[in-house]
């Protein structure tokens, strides 16, 4: 089941996406967004995937995406440094190790945007915008303190999403860094194009994901290569710390991105960036100033 949120008048509707282009309003299994329909539980999510067979009631052809949670429960968790190769690309001291336990920071809901969106640069706050694809986990059951082996059970979904960073706020005082800053900007946060429920996704690890700027493929990775497992992630966040239905889990980027090319690459007046997956979709964002 795919699931997306559509701009209406009254703000946004929420919907079951078919293959074939067309929507069901989630309306019909008796819920009024995604977040309502991820905190009603396990029998309404299978009620819901009951209308997922067939086709829907409306196109979404020239419909407005926005982010299928387009508010969250709080800030999204993020996870920096799990994937070995951008580690390795960030030109660290001699003898650094890759972390043994998830770097986490986050964003706030409110630089989320949706599919096609349109993110603008603003000059006052940095120079230096930068990408990074990743595959974002959504929390289904929440808890505290989740084990390892029982941490694939509170996994709702997977979406796309674009950790847009600020690369010169982020790195402004050196190695105690600045992230939350760096990579919470308005709209540093593109996601989508919908939330694919784990049924549908199966193995996560087989979830494949490219960046594309202007059409030029900057970043190709594979889920199977994260340093430290969805599993991991979910048992580390939890850790003393409630999770709740809805929250998001950025999972981390691989290789590829501006800061660390020869020489540095940003974002600019008119790129477009996509990311694509064929699990997950198409997720494009247009840069403006």
């Amino acid at each position: 089941m795919r699931l997306v949120t559509i701009q209406s008048p009254t703000g946004g509707t929420a919907g079951i996406l078919h293959p074939d282009g067309t929507v069901t309003p989630l309306a019909e299994a008796g819920h009024d967004s995604v977040i309502g329909l991820i905190e009603s539980g396990p029998d309404a999510w299978a009620e819901a995937e009951s209308l997922a067979s067939g086709s829907g009631s409306q196109r979404i052809e020239k419909a407005v995406l926005l982010p299928p949670l387009p508010r969250t429960p709080r800030n999204m968790f993020c996870v920096g440094l799990n994937y070995g190769d951008h580690f390795d690309e960030g030109k660290r001291p001699e003898g650094s190790k890759i972390p043994d336990a998830p770097v986490l920071f986050t964003k706030p809901w409110t630089c989320l945007v949706g599919h096609d969106a349109t993110v603008e640069l603003d000059r006052t706050a940095s120079s230096r915008v930068d990408w990074e694809a990743e595959i974002a986990v959504v929390v289904g059951r929440g808890g505290r303190n989740i084990a390892v082996d029982d941490a694939m059970d509170h996994v709702f979904g997977y979406t796309l999403s674009n950790d847009v960073s600020a690369r010169d706020l982020q790195l402004q005082h050196g190695q105690f860094g600045q992230w939350y800053k760096g990579k919470s900007l308005d709209g540093f946060c593109p996601m989508g194009p919908s939330i694919v429920t784990a049924p549908e996704v199966g193995d996560y690890r087989d979830i494949t994901v490219e960046l594309r700027v202007n059409g030029v493929q900057k970043q190709s990775f594979g889920a199977a290569y994260m340093v430290n497992s969805v599993a991991r992630l979910i048992a580390r966040v939890s850790l003393g710390c409630s999770l709740l239905p809805g929250d998001i889990i950025l999972s981390g980027t691989a290789s590829g991105v501006g800061h660390w090319r020869e020489p540095p690459e940003f974002l600019g007046d008119g790129d477009v960036v996509e990311i694509e997956s064929p699990q997950l979709g198409l997720l494009r964002t247009h840069f403006s100033e």
